[in-house]
């Protein structure tokens, strides 16, 4: 697997057909930088939840910590963000 700027475009349904859509939903505020408190207020779930959903999210998607799940997220196109000028 390879992560960074200079990778290949993954494909979206890379590992997404394993999530529910409440773990795409969580991925996406990951994605975005949100803390498991402020995901948990968004989508009314738990704190507990919210932490749960993660660790799923990155079993299922074998990553080791949630700055790989962001990584993840932007390479698959799951979340795209502008570009600095």
């Amino acid at each position: 697997m390879t992560w960074g700027l200079s990778a290949p475009r993954r494909r979206v349904d890379d590992g997404m057909s394993a999530l529910s859509e409440q773990q795409r939903a969580v991925l996406r505020f990951v994605a975005r930088g949100l803390a498991d408190h402020e995901i948990a207020r968004l989508l009314s779930l738990s704190v507990q939840e919210v932490s749960a959903e993660v660790g799923e999210i990155l079993r299922r998607l074998d990553l080791r910590d949630r700055m790989h799940a962001v990584v993840f997220a932007h390479e698959t196109g799951v979340i795209r963000l502008p570009l600095p000028r």
